[in-house]
């Protein structure tokens, strides 16, 4: 197992392709104040959920925090996929 792996399984990730999400993200601002709405297709395990959620979360709180006005309510995300996928904790 390589070290993406066992960091994963450390952080409470359900793989190692969060971390691909992450690096996404990092590069290229996906997830920003103005997202609201994601889907997931094809999540299983959830991996990515659980990074949308993450993330998503806390720029939400963050810009609440800074008393921005959220008029579209809190985030929504939305995971598909034909294999049985565990919620989200």
């Amino acid at each position: 197992r390589d070290i993406f792996y066992r960091r994963a399984k450390e952080e409470g990730y359900r793989a190692r392709s969060a971390y691909k999400l992450l690096q996404l993200d990092d590069h290229f601002d996906l997830f920003t104040p103005a997202t609201r709405r994601v889907v997931d297709l094809c999540a299983a395990p959830g991996s990515w959920s659980q990074v949308c959620r993450d993330r998503l979360v806390k720029r939400h709180s963050d810009a609440a925090a800074k008393g921005d006005d959220d008029e579209h309510g809190p985030p929504l995300i939305v995971s598909v996929d034909l294999q049985e996928m565990a919620p989200l904790d």
